[in-house]
């Protein structure tokens, strides 16, 4: 599983200079439409709800000391070589969709149910340090799925080669359910 910075890293290299709160922001987006598309989560590391929106305390860190002013050349510790060809498509979709906005916008975007669920008693100028919940993330994004409202574009999840024998097909067929066989058992208990 890839770690959010390695994602962080492949947002830097998607959009150079990207300043601290969109790539924040945009990492987030990642994990909330993977968690979304999938049922999985992209990366393992964890968002507080702070004042301006989620933030992963890890990125922050490894990102204050690189960062030059407010914006992030590269991410300490992340190797986008080691996200899958699936995860880089979702990251780069999510990229794609909302990396033209501002980042105040996607702060605001980001405001959404699982955010608002680790604010619930705290004062606007709180920091805030409580942990969004991926299952409130993956219902908030699930339910932007069903919205009549623009959204990033799933990639496909599996492509199958021309030149891939049935033997392989099957291979790859038994792989694939073994991976998803987590997001049918949430799916049975629905």
């Amino acid at each position: 599983m890839a770690t959010i910075l390695d994602v962080g890293q492949y947002i830097t290299e998607l959009l150079p200079g990207v300043d601290k709160m969109k790539l924040y922001k945009l990492c987030y987006f990642s994990q909330g439409w993977h968690l979304a598309w999938t049922g999985k989560p992209l990366f393992a590391d964890e968002f507080e709800g702070w004042r301006h929106g989620p933030v992963s305390p890890q990125l922050r860190h490894h990102t204050e000391a690189a960062a030059k002013g407010y914006t992030v050349a590269e991410v300490p510790g992340g190797e986008s070589a080691r996200l899958s060809a699936y995860e880089a498509a979702v990251v780069a979709r999510t990229v794609e969709f909302y990396g033209k906005q501002k980042s105040t916008d996607l702060s605001e975007l980001s405001h959404g149910a699982a955010w608002q669920a680790t604010r619930s008693g705290l004062g606007p100028d709180n920091p805030g340090t409580n942990v969004l919940s991926l299952t409130n993330i993956r219902d908030e994004f699930s339910e932007l799925l069903h919205a009549q409202t623009s959204r990033p574009s799933a990639p496909a999840i599996n492509q199958i080669s021309p030149d891939t024998t049935t033997d392989d097909m099957i291979s790859q067929a038994i792989a694939l359910e073994k991976e998803w066989d987590p997001v049918f058992d949430l799916l049975a208990t629905r």
